[in-house]
């Protein structure tokens, strides 16, 4: 089994930052890995929800993304399955009182030794995470900002 985590901070309130994450159709501007993304069971982020999640690099694969808990603007966990890799995650979005958010990501992944495109499981679970929220905090961020110039207006 492997542990990742990663956590970054954003200017944004949880509920901004919530408002971008659990937007789907904007994943491919976090990282430009996905085909198309829907949700195939139930309504979005209730838990039991399932979502097609399509990658197409380094390989082109379908998962099975099941939503297990979800209380928006604070946490959401799932279950994906593919490939043969099983993983659970955790996303939380802790309030900095009136400084921002941070957002942590945190799980564990199963599998038997796989290797997706000549790399590691581990390796590329732990490069995408680490690309995808760097690039969830600079849409968070600048969302932030554009609310903030708004309401000077």
């Amino acid at each position: 089994m492997f542990h990742f985590k990663y956590g970054v901070t954003t200017k944004s309130t949880p509920a901004q930052a919530w408002e971008i994450f659990s937007d789907w159709r904007r994943w491919n501007h976090f990282a430009n890995i996905y085909g198309q993304v829907r949700w195939s069971e139930g309504h979005p982020w209730q838990p039991g929800s399932r979502m097609d999640i399509e990658l197409v690099r380094p390989v082109n694969v379908v998962l099975d993304h099941v939503i297990t808990s979800c209380i928006p603007a604070r946490r959401v966990g799932w279950i994906d399955h593919g490939l043969g890799v099983a993983m659970a995650q955790w996303v939380h979005f802790d309030d900095l009182g009136g400084n921002g958010t941070r957002i942590h990501t945190w799980g564990d992944i199963v599998h038997s030794g796989v290797t997706i495109g000549g790399r590691s499981v581990e390796y590329l679970v732990q490069s995408f995470t680490e690309t995808w929220y760097e690039n969830l905090r600079r849409a968070c961020d600048h969302f932030a900002g554009s609310r903030l110039a708004e309401a000077g207006d």
